[in-house]
């Protein structure tokens, strides 16, 4: 589905592109369905985030209220500690308007009397009140709990929720050695425990009405089609990208030709080395061709290889393949001089002489 989890697997040594920092012959630039993909995560975040919250208002203010509930207090009256955080709350306002307190220390014992240590203490019990009622079973109150988390992964680890959609060699190594964060199948998940609360509540507890679905609700629809938009073009870009991954694959296959063994685009000889210095002579760094290696480039073209297999077969950006095929069309293209290059044994690594 539409904001799919890429797995990278970790590599077991080298690099497929050793002067660049991605993994890919567009470097750093993204693709349209990357875009997508993106843009459908930060949609289906911001949704995320309101039915979280909506659902952990129920479970705070509706269960835990009746699971708090004293025998004999009556079932519209807030609990002593409800009050006490209204009173509390109107205490920090008074002191705040009248700068008793300054805004930092308000600020500060507000996060202190609301933290999440205190809200997650009330979760617990609310979920084992829900368990014991019938509202939920064990399973469905785990499952519950579990995409509640969730929602502070979106909302206070957002880089490692969007970290596998990369081409960065940090990046793709950090996910390979940890699952990705994303879950793509959380929001269907809330959004039907969300529409069932009311349904599951319904002569169990006195239920809480709230504006905020109002407030949200314009923003919401927009949201939801944007979703169902974007999941039917990603759909269809995920089609053309196998497309195109199979056909880039069908080029990378040199089987059969010449450029085998010592003449493959890969080979040792066909790169400079590694950035040195020696005085004032200076030798570009890895990922530079040799003049043996722009030949081996320009047959590569010679075979009808396009500029992205010839990125990928000699390992450089396709910016590079592209200025490479402007210069074998140039230099004559197909009717050019073709000249010999060193050839190597394969065990020893030596040159061979010539002819």
């Amino acid at each position: 589905m539409p904001g799919v989890t890429k797995h990278h697997t970790k590599r077991d040594y080298g690099r497929a592109f050793p002067a660049s920092h991605y993994d890919d012959p567009r470097g750093g630039r993204a693709s349209a369905l990357e875009r997508n993909i993106l843009r459908y995560r930060s949609t289906e975040a911001t949704v995320y985030l309101f039915y979280a919250e909506e659902v952990r208002d129920f479970m705070l203010t509706d269960v835990h209220r009746a699971a708090v509930r004293q025998p004999g207090d009556a079932i519209w009256e807030q609990p002593e500690e409800r009050r006490l955080q209204r009173v509390f709350a109107d205490l920090l306002s008074d002191a705040e308007i009248e700068k008793k307190l300054p805004a930092e220390d308000v600020e500060t014992l507000r996060r202190a009397f609301g933290s999440e240590r205190q809200q997650g203490k009330k979760l617990k019990v609310a979920f084992a009140y829900a368990v014991t009622i019938g509202i939920f079973t064990e399973s469905e109150a785990a499952e519950l709990k579990a995409l509640l988390d969730y929602r502070n992964d979106i909302a206070h680890r957002i880089h490692l929720v969007m970290s596998d959609i990369s081409r960065n060699y940090w990046s793709i190594d950090q996910v390979a050695y940890a699952a990705p964060t994303y879950k793509g199948e959380a929001l269907d998940r809330l959004r039907a425990f969300r529409r069932s609360l009311w349904e599951r509540a319904r002569g169990q507890l006195l239920l809480t009405l709230s504006m905020d679905g109002v407030l949200f609700e314009f923003a919401e629809h927009v949201f939801e089609q944007d979703l169902k938009r974007l999941d039917r073009l990603i759909t269809k870009q995920i089609g053309r990208e196998r497309e195109r991954y199979e056909a880039i694959n069908a080029e990378l296959d040199l089987r059969g030709t010449e450029l085998v063994d010592d003449l493959s685009p890969r080979f040792p000889a066909n790169h400079r080395p590694g950035r040195q210095g020696y005085g004032d002579d200076y030798i570009p760094a890895t990922g530079h061709l040799t003049k043996r290696g722009v030949e081996i480039c320009y047959r590569l073209f010679d075979l009808g290889k396009s500029p992205t297999a010839v990125a990928y077969l000699m390992g450089m950006t396709l910016r590079s393949a592209e200025r490479r095929r402007w210069s074998w069309i140039k230099v004559g293209g197909l009717q050019r001089d073709r000249p010999d290059v060193e050839r190597f044994d394969i065990r020893s690594m030596r040159r061979l002489p010539l002819g």
